[in-house]
């Protein structure tokens, strides 16, 4: 199955996120607003990118620990939401329940968990839409580990996986045996000289794999 392709938009100017969404949204199939663009933004950027991009999922990176501020992201034009696995179950449950309440989805991030399996075997039965798993960006060896981790949690849960952390469309070979759902891009797309072009690079190595 071909992973699907989001962008994150982990800015701090609207108007350049804006600008990097117009040029992707073509050949990308997920935009994600990310926390930093949230925090400065707020809503009114969601409403901004659906408001242009009515068809393309959006992703609004919420990283929740509390349920509160979730309907008006959903409300402003978001399709998926994160939650952070670190919150607790009553939390993350409540997440998943606001979004199957709207129709959307919500996505579980892994982010800062040391025993992943472990907190995901008691998040599995809440029927998340999406498990988050961030790679290691620093050293080779880091990064092969945690594509194992990747590796691990294919073969245990059968919620769809979403990677993220520094990826390059040189990952992404590695990445394919694991059936991943969606791969995230963020710098390599939004530091690119020519944003279009490593879309483009992206898409190819896609086919590529899979031809």
């Amino acid at each position: 199955m071909r992973p699907l392709i989001q962008v994150a938009l982990d800015l701090i100017d609207g108007k350049q996120a804006l600008s990097i969404a117009e040029i992707v949204a073509p050949y990308v199939d997920i935009m994600e607003v990310g926390t930093p663009l949230l925090k400065v933004e707020g809503i009114k950027i969601i409403e901004a990118l659906k408001k242009r991009h009515p068809n393309k999922v959006l992703l609004a990176d919420t990283k929740t620990m509390d349920v509160g501020a979730l309907e008006a992201k959903f409300d402003a034009g978001a399709d998926i939401m994160t939650v952070c696995a670190a919150a607790g179950i009553e939390t993350i449950s409540a997440a998943i329940n606001e979004a199957e309440r709207q129709g959307k989805q919500a996505m579980v991030d892994f982010i800062g968990i040391e025993d992943k399996i472990s907190r995901a075997k008691q998040i599995t039965s809440l029927k998340p839409h999406y498990f988050n798993l961030h790679t290691a960006i620093d050293i080779q060896m880091a990064k092969r580990k945690s594509f194992e981790e990747v590796g691990a949690f294919s073969k245990e849960f059968s919620v769809p996986l979403a990677i993220a952390g520094g990826l390059v469309p040189e990952d992404i070979a590695a990445l394919m045996p694991f059936n991943p759902a969606i791969l995230i891009f963020g710098g390599f797309v939004t530091s690119a000289s020519d944003p279009k072009g490593a879309v483009l690079e992206i898409n190819k190595e896609i086919d590529s794999v899979l031809s």
